[in-house]
């Protein structure tokens, strides 16, 4: 199983748990699925969907999809928005830092749903926004401008380390 593809799979269910538009992805995972040579009704229902979409249309042809493919789900808010999390923090350590963006989207995660464990991704935002806007930060103790980004990649795989890795396909 492609890497990427379980990732898109993680990422569409948790999307879906936290009811948070994802046509457009949702659509570009089906022709993943199909590209990844799995084949279910809802799979060829989805990629034959045509503009515009409607969230409760999208919402059940995932959902069937899941039923049919036998895929893991995230059964709490806390577990979707880890694991829309975990692909964003794998994105920071494997730039090495440089994917501001990624943080932003985990930071938002905690700003929207309050999953305790990425208050620390918030906080890590606020302190290199700052550190980079006036050389100082009173967010986090010993961020500066020359160690963010090891910092934020170390906090990342602090993270990842003590997180599993979503995996739809293979929980079940």
């Amino acid at each position: 199983m492609p890497h990427d593809l379980r990732r898109q799979t993680a990422d569409i269910l948790a999307l879906k748990y936290l009811t948070i538009e994802m046509a457009e992805p949702a659509m570009a995972w089906g022709w993943a699925l199909v590209d990844g040579e799995k084949y279910s009704d809802g799979i060829w229902a989805l990629t034959a969907l045509q503009p515009p979409y409607y969230w409760s249309e999208i919402v059940d042809l995932v959902s069937q999809i899941a039923r049919e493919q036998g895929l893991a789900e995230p059964q709490s808010q806390d577990e979707a928005t880890a694991w829309l999390a975990y692909g964003h923090l794998d994105d920071i350590v494997a730039s090495g830092g440089e994917d501001f963006h990624a943080l932003k989207l985990v930071s938002r995660l905690w700003f929207d749903h309050e999953t305790p464990s990425l208050l620390v991704f918030n906080t890590l935002k606020h302190a290199i926004r700052e550190v980079e806007a006036s050389g100082t930060q009173g967010h986090m103790e010993g961020l500066t401008q020359d160690n963010w980004k090891t910092m934020l990649v170390d906090t990342c795989r602090s993270w990842l380390a003590a997180h599993t890795r979503p995996d739809p396909f293979g929980a079940v």
